[in-house]
């Protein structure tokens, strides 16, 4: 199992539409995350700051699989006109899901 994290920002002034959004994650989307292997996704929200932590079983099968599903490539699209990558530049729908922050600490109760 891979623990993926990467950063993202909100376009100023759709802060509440990402959340509003996020509320309502078309079904076929979500799906189409179980089929590429992602047990687990979580975005928390810092102002404008996103930070995205999913668990999954291979990162670049499941980015692969995804830019695949017409459903998660049109919702990319949907979410790009409020988004932006995490130097604040155009939010590229090519590449939604970069390469993962490097991990320097990890501690699981038991683990």
């Amino acid at each position: 199992m891979q623990r993926v994290a990467f950063v993202m920002h909100v376009k100023e002034g759709q802060e509440a539409e990402y959340v509003r959004r996020h509320r309502e994650v078309w079904p076929q989307v979500l799906a189409d995350l179980e089929r590429a292997g992602v047990e687990q996704m979580n975005i928390f929200m810092a102002g404008r700051q996103l930070f995205l932590y999913m668990e999954v079983d291979d990162y670049a099968e499941a980015a692969r699989i995804l830019g695949e599903c017409p459903e998660s490539v049109r919702w990319e699209a949907y979410m790009e006109p409020i988004m932006e990558d995490a130097g604040g530049q155009t939010y590229d729908t090519e590449n939604p899901y970069p390469d993962s922050l490097p991990e320097v600490f990890f501690w699981r109760k038991g683990a």
